[in-house]
């Protein structure tokens, strides 16, 4: 059974026209007194059908302090987690603006994600739908987009093969103007890939970069770049076992990159997305790299390692070299590259830094009131010496202080003078806790961070 669902968004409950929509003023003030409902901030309540003129159970919901796109994406999320009945939804903001109302659409939208493919006993599934005259078709592909980084991030590796991802990938993009080349591991030794073969060396599964291209005529050219270690035990230079628990996000970067592209193709930007994800497992074995041992990149420069825990940016310098040689207009790259970032920043700002400052700025600027949260930190060039090796014209670490700063800085080798952002997002790719907007697990975090400000682009 499908109930008709009004949402009413109000700011004063003292507000004459409110009660019109009642049967029963006095009655219906005497329910709002009961359930302590004084139309504050995030203050919602459900109100029955019989009180209401036109019989349809509505649901008031206060918008007071809803200052931006993340408080009324939060306020949709909260909203849905009070309806736990199948109903179709319509809107009255008759009584007060509320710009944010896609917001507010897409919260409760992001707020329906549940990863049950490895329970025998599912959670019962509420249907939630929307009245024709609400257009959420942008809202649908957003959150189709980030459920698609959600349940590949929580997917365990022991099923996240290169194989599964590369199908998962395929079924992505199946119905959008997206070509999709997949190079092998023979291709990647032909081409002089030496951080992705070095990284992926200790493991049986081999190494895969997967090119995808949105629209190639266009006149200003974006390559992506997404980080994808499938799995991350460090390498020689061991994680903890605690370390270790969360490593199947180490992937987040790439089928960010991959919904990135979905999204610019569904919204149809006119601009050209061009996507390359390395795939990899950082495993420990008897052919994995050690300590020390050196390696020739895509672009010649070599590259001392000295941790083989700092893998990321190994595999991530090859793919950046590997597009610059393109020149495109602009060269991103998103990864959950440092634990110094989320030490920096916290476990919910994206660190964003770039070779011309003026680009971070417009990234943060982008998503300034967005869903997503971002702040710039500086390319400081004299930490440049903290990556210098005795025996390569690199090492893979510059040690433990500023160590987002340093890792950036080694991948800006890379990008040959290229215009370049590099979107650092090891804290807010994965919740530790649950919340109405975010579950435990893989967040999608960058989705709507870059498509904000693909937007923005000419």
């Amino acid at each position: 059974m499908i109930t008709e669902l009004n949402i009413l968004f109000i700011n004063d409950i003292n507000n004459e026209k409110l009660f019109s929509y009642f049967v029963n003023e006095p009655e219906i003030k005497d329910y709002f007194s009961i359930h302590n409902f004084n139309g504050k901030k995030k203050e919602m309540l459900l109100v029955p059908k019989q009180y209401l003129i036109d019989s349809k159970d509505t649901l008031l919901i206060s918008t007071t302090a809803t200052n931006n796109e993340f408080d009324a994406c939060y306020l949709g999320a909260v909203a849905r987690s009070k309806i736990n009945f199948n109903c179709n939804i319509t809107y009255d903001s008759s009584l007060i603006e509320f710009p944010q109302i896609d917001s507010f659409t897409l919260g409760m939208l992001l707020s329906g994600y549940k990863f049950e493919k490895y329970l025998n006993k599912k959670n019962d599934s509420m249907e939630l739908t929307f009245d024709k005259s609400i257009d959420i078709s942008d809202q649908q592909a957003t959150r189709d987009a980030v459920y698609f980084v959600r349940d590949l991030v929580n997917t365990p590796t022991l099923d996240k093969t290169p194989e599964f991802f590369i199908d998962e990938v395929q079924k992505l993009i199946e119905n959008e103007e997206i070509t999709l080349d997949i190079h092998n591991q023979e291709w990647l030794k032909q081409e002089g890939f030496g951080g992705v073969l070095g990284v992926s060396q200790g493991s049986a599964k081999e190494p895969y970069l997967l090119v995808g291209e949105y629209n190639k005529s266009a006149k200003f050219k974006v390559s992506i770049i997404g980080k994808g270690v499938l799995f991350d035990t460090g390498g020689y230079s061991m994680k903890s076992p605690s370390g270790m628990e969360t490593m199947k996000t180490d992937m987040a970067g790439a089928a960010t990159a991959w919904a990135i592209i979905k999204l610019a193709a569904s919204f149809k930007l006119n601009i050209g997305v061009k996507v390359l994800t390395p795939l990899v497992e950082n495993m420990v074995s008897s052919t994995a790299i050690r300590p020390g041992d050196v390696l020739t990149m895509r672009n010649k420069k070599t590259i001392e390692v000295l941790n083989t825990d700092a893998e990321g940016r190994l595999i991530m310098a090859d793919a950046l070299a590997y597009a610059a040689e393109e020149s495109p207009n602009l060269l991103c790259d998103v990864a959950t590259l440092t634990g110094a970032s989320y030490v920096a920043l916290g476990l919910d700002i994206g660190a964003v830094f770039s070779n011309e400052m003026t680009l971070a700025n417009n990234f943060v600027d982008a998503n300034s009131s967005g869903v997503e949260s971002y702040h710039a930190l500086p390319l400081f060039q004299s930490y440049k010496k903290l990556v210098k090796s005795d025996i390569a014209d690199l090492k893979n670490t510059g040690g433990r202080f500023g160590g987002a700063i340093t890792a950036a800085l080694i991948l800006e080798e890379f990008v040959n003078d290229v215009p370049w952002i590099h979107i650092d997002m090891a804290g807010p790719a994965r919740s530790r806790g649950s919340d109405p907007l975010t579950p435990t697990g893989g967040t999608g975090f960058g989705v709507i961070g870059f498509i904000n400000f693909l937007k923005t682009l000419p």
